[in-house]
């Protein structure tokens, strides 16, 4: 069992890494990290901003270059957040760790430890398969700019009044670059797996109240049944507030995220549209599968939290509540009531994080491109 929240499978790797940088739980000594990690990232992208600006004239470069920008925007946005809601994530960790140990300790049984064990598994194994990914991705741009005949940076940048492509200004650029796998790494995907980590604890709670709530039978006592039924209630309760406060976290960034992402796919999928070169096609596609692949971790660790609350309502029905007293049926009759309100995240605090809005930002993104394809081709 974990003892502390850095020992935690769910989110350690991450927690972790916004300790040591200070994002989470700073202390006078290490305070100054965060600056150090985020500013340098901030001043990046003002200057992607501004050779967005020259950009304007060549389309598909432009679009090329406002996917980094977006990318890196997007990622500076989710550290802010953190960093702005520090105290709440702090305080929803801890929640997360106490929920845990509770578990683990009161469970009393091994098949709902070993449900916290394949979270734990899980959540680790996508964390560390997306730092990996991001690492490597970041590590392709630089490479990749190596070999082009044109002087370019791997992320474009610009100043006002300063040509980026002589020297030894390109070189200087090109060397301040070459720390950024480590620093956006660090900055995007954390966010994505601390998300489905606390996704995936959700699902496993909601999966230890369904195989409770099979274990009430008829053949013990009234007693026995009663007190099992309001143990169930308690558990479902807090299961509630964690996801309640899940929502309150995310769904704000969520939202924000929903209007970049489908903008972002959009406008690179009318990019492919217009170039010819087959080396710029496999990149644009790359980039979209690595957009489609954050938006769909997001929406299908939040579905399964909808998919496992609907069978907690199934679970509570096929209680033999026919060989309890009247005050059980009457208590199991109001879970059930209760357990028919969805257990969600909302985009925005509006619309459900399930896989059928999934399917639609992904509608919504193809209209904006075929409107795009239709103007363009007048």
């Amino acid at each position: 069992m974990a003892a502390t929240i850095d020992d935690n499978g769910l989110v350690g790797i991450n927690v972790r890494i916004w300790r040591y940088v200070a994002v989470l739980y700073p202390t006078p000594a290490t305070n100054w990290r965060k600056f150090a990690f985020v500013l340098p990232v901030c001043a990046m992208n003002v200057m992607q901003f501004f050779y967005l600006l020259r950009m304007w004239g060549d389309l598909p470069a432009f679009i090329l270059n406002l996917f980094f920008f977006a990318a890196i925007f997007n990622a500076l946005m989710r550290t802010w957040l953190v960093i702005i809601k520090r105290h709440e994530f702090e305080a929803f960790l801890e929640q997360l760790h106490g929920l845990y140990q509770w578990i683990h300790e009161c469970s009393g049984d091994e098949y709902s430890r070993s449900l916290l064990l394949q979270a734990e598994r899980e959540a680790h194994r996508l964390a560390v398969c997306n730092l990996c990914a991001s690492f490597l991705d970041v590590v392709g741009a630089l490479v990749l700019t190596l070999f082009k005949e044109e002087r370019v940076h791997p992320f474009g940048v610009a100043l006002p009044l300063l040509d980026m492509s002589r020297s030894p200004v390109y070189e200087v650029a090109y060397l301040l670059q070459l720390p950024t796998p480590l620093l956006l790494s660090a900055l995007y995907m954390p966010f994505v797996s601390v998300f489905a980590g606390f996704a995936l604890f959700g699902r496993a709670m909601l999966r230890i109240l369904v195989h409770k709530l099979s274990l009430i039978v008829g053949q013990g006592t009234d007693h026995r049944m009663l007190v099992d039924l309001i143990s169930c209630i308690r558990f479902y309760i807090a299961v509630m507030g964690y996801v309640k406060n899940f929502n309150e976290l995310v769904n704000l960034i969520v939202a924000v995220e929903a209007v970049i992402f489908g903008s972002i796919i959009s406008s690179l999928l009318f990019c492919l549209n217009i170039i010819t070169s087959p080396t710029q096609t496999i990149i644009i596609v790359m980039y979209i599968l690595t957009m489609l692949y954050v938006m769909y971790t997001y929406y299908n660790r939040a579905n399964d939290l909808v998919i496992e609350n609907s069978l907690v309502a199934q679970a509570v029905y096929n209680v033999p509540w026919y060989e309890g007293s009247i005050y059980f049926r009457k208590t199991l009759l109001v879970f059930l009531m209760q357990t028919q309100c969805p257990l969600e995240i909302r985009v925005g605090n509006v619309y459900p994080m399930t896989l059928a809005m999934f399917q639609s930002l992904l509608n919504a993104s193809y209209s904006y491109f075929t409107m795009l394809r239709g103007v363009t081709n007048k």
